[in-house]
């Protein structure tokens, strides 16, 4: 693994000493500032760490993230704003990374992401050091090529090209190429041919989606807002909430047990909570378009009967269906979530398993 910064000779000897605290790091001179990870490169702003803005009636943790969307706003589209700092703390880190940004911290911790790439190293004692626990070998398979796993073991194709893989799910031909690569490496795919005329076939789709499900698993948990809509029933609330999320042109899908639900394999007699995946760039102004009740600092979430969860990576907007005029995430994805809350919602996995995903 090999990650390389560009540099302008004026950058300022702060945040070189930053940089020269992660041995990873291989730093070069020249017109422009700019990061690669192996052979993708992309232009990068550096940005200081974000103060906390002065507001008084406003929760700390609230700030944060206050700070660091002004600091998201100000990156051009394509390129990586990197913050850098000699300490940032968990929950700034954590702030960054829900607006899409990267960050360096002078004790020895550096993250790296954007569609495709995700690199995080840590040697300063508080965390294990890690190398995208999404990927085999080196940073090659983000949310965008979680995505393309899916859409190749849903099931809809018996044979792939790149170019077919790269279309169907919305990636570059760079990211179907190194899905292809990490899933040859781990033997549930077979290539046939050379060339133009080369084609990959899934040979273990079985313990691919096992694989699958331990990747997924390994990611960090999507960023939930827990809200309450009035409704006599599931699917009286979840009607209400497709006029809402139409209304605000706020992507979404069903998933978990009322996804299930809706394709038809009730999983639980008694479901309080309705999961849903929410799309967009900012997964709080989303949720805030809405306009649901969500309970404030000073009130417990208890009675809330919807669960959203940010889709980073479209990994449940992309490739939903509709039914009945409410978009269903895809049924791998259902399975995966299902799986992710774990207690007796494993159960659930398993029959929606034997019963959806293995009959696709």
């Amino acid at each position: 693994m090999k990650v390389e910064l560009g540099l302008q000779p004026h950058t300022a000897n702060r945040f070189r000493s930053v940089f020269a605290a992660i041995p990873e790091l291989s730093i070069h001179e020249g017109l422009d500032f700019w990061v690669a990870v192996g052979t993708e490169r992309r232009p990068m702003k550096i940005l200081p760490r974000p103060p906390a803005a002065d507001d008084s009636n406003t929760a700390p943790e609230r700030l944060v993230d206050v700070s660091a969307r002004h600091l998201a706003n100000d990156v051009p589209d394509g390129t990586v704003g990197l913050v850098v700092s000699r300490s940032i703390p968990f929950q700034h880190r954590e702030a960054l990374e829900r607006f899409g940004l990267s960050w360096c911290d002078g004790r020895g911790a550096f993250h790296l992401e954007w569609p495709g790439v995700l690199v995080h190293l840590d040697h300063s004692g508080r965390r294990r050091v890690e190398l995208d626990p999404t990927a085999v070998n080196g940073p090659r398979l983000g949310p965008a090529g979680l995505r393309a796993v899916q859409v190749l073991l849903s099931g809809n194709s018996d044979e792939w090209t790149t170019n077919l893989l790269a279309q169907r799910a919305s990636v570059s031909v760079g990211q179907a190429h190194n899905v292809f690569h990490v899933m040859e490496e781990k033997r549930f795919v077979v290539s046939i041919g050379r060339g133009p005329k080369q084609r990959r076939l899934v040979t273990d789709r079985g313990p691919a989606l096992d694989w699958l499900a331990e990747v997924d698993g390994a990611r960090r948990r999507p960023q939930i807002a827990r809200a309450y809509l009035y409704g006599r029933t599931e699917n009286q609330i979840v009607a209400r909430f497709a006029e809402r999320a139409a209304a605000e042109n706020v992507p979404y899908a069903l998933t978990g047990a009322a996804g299930s639900n809706m394709l038809g394999l009730p999983l639980m007699s008694r479901a309080t909570t309705t999961q849903i995946r929410i799309g967009g760039a900012h997964f709080g102004e989303a949720v805030d378009r809405l306009g649901l009740e969500r309970p404030d600092e000073s009130t417990s979430s208890a009675g809330m009967n919807l669960e959203l969860w940010s889709d980073t990576g479209q990994l449940g907007t992309f490739g939903s269906t509709i039914i009945g005029g409410i978009h269903v995430a895809p049924p791998i994805r259902i399975w995966l979530d299902l799986r992710r809350q774990g207690g007796r919602s494993l159960d659930a996995a398993d029959m929606f398993r034997e019963q959806v995903v293995d009959r696709a």
